[in-house]
């Protein structure tokens, strides 16, 4: 098999870095054909076309992803080691990729991730937000070594795992106007209730209507908002009650000064982790939050 050149491999590597020739030629030094020409012998040595275009944009094919996720870690590697040669402080620390699903709750996702921030020699985590689909496409060409996902995966290919994480109990929120109101004759106080609720395609919107359902209630639903932290801080200007899991309650009071309301019966968040199991910071990750 032919040696990989990694000269080639840089000029791909910077472009993609950099999102355009144009860009990596400014980073390099170089004349926008010296680019060009060398990044068609890179994919012409490897048998695989690494961009395609899309108008002027370009774009990274899924060898592409992959290619760059294993050039990153490389050339990261080389700057740790030239730093260390030249006599230089340098911590060789493990890079962990996360794909983090945008449906979960992102309070949840720091408690996720703090026991591993707070181990001896701790990976250094580059987490992407995402949606579970993507999450779990993007897992595939090892761009992320791990994905916190709403959902079990359909299946999982051979070098990776899927668990159940936590299954967490959800309670309402309300900013203290609305919590005096509506806490006493919990469940019935809710008939009519101003509420803010996740988006209709959420596994946890879907559990809520059953829930309102199933107790004969019909709140006003004021807004349906995708994004968590934003409906967390719309609810915190008094405009309606939340549902967020009980484990953070704390967290709601002091971060968006939401009180607690009751805990829902029967409604749960649950998360899932799928990792590929390649990186060594995984299985310690995994570790960190057995607790949960």
């Amino acid at each position: 098999m032919e040696r990989l050149n990694y000269q080639h491999l840089y000029y791909f590597w910077a472009v993609a870095k950099m999102g355009s020739i144009k860009n990596a030629c400014s980073m390099l030094g170089l004349a926008q054909p010296t680019i060009s020409g060398q990044l068609a012998v890179f994919e012409k040595s490897i048998g695989n076309k690494v961009f395609r275009r899309e108008g002027r944009k370009l774009v990274l094919t899924e060898k592409g992803l992959l290619a760059f996720s294993y050039a990153d870690e490389i050339f990261s590697i080389g700057d740790e080691l030239s730093t260390w040669l030249k006599g230089e402080n340098a911590e060789r620390r493990l890079k962990l990729r996360i794909g983090v699903c945008n449906a979960l709750d992102t309070l949840v996702v720091r408690r996720l991730l703090t026991p591993l921030l707070s181990m001896p020699q701790s990976p250094k985590l580059v987490c992407f937000d995402s949606n579970a689909e993507r999450s779990l496409s993007e897992l595939r060409p090892l761009t992320y070594d791990l994905a916190f996902l709403n959902t079990p995966p359909a299946s999982v290919r051979h070098g990776f795992s899927s668990q159940l994480l936590a299954a967490l109990d959800m309670s309402i929120f309300g900013a203290p106007n609305l919590v005096a109101a509506y806490r006493d004759g919990f469940p019935r106080s809710l008939h009519y209730a101003p509420v803010i609720l996740p988006t209709s395609n959420t596994i946890l919107r879907q559990s809520l209507d059953r829930w309102f359902h199933s107790h004969g209630l019909k709140p006003q639903v004021r807004a349906e908002i995708e994004d968590n932290s934003l409906l967390k801080s719309i609810a915190a200007t008094g405009e309606g009650l939340i549902f967020a899991p009980s484990v953070i309650r704390r967290e709601m009071r002091e971060r968006y000064g939401l009180d607690f309301v009751a805990e829902i019966e029967g409604v749960q968040e649950r998360v899932f982790a799928v990792a590929n199991h390649r990186n060594p910071a995984v299985a310690a990750m995994i570790r960190s939050m057995s607790s949960w």
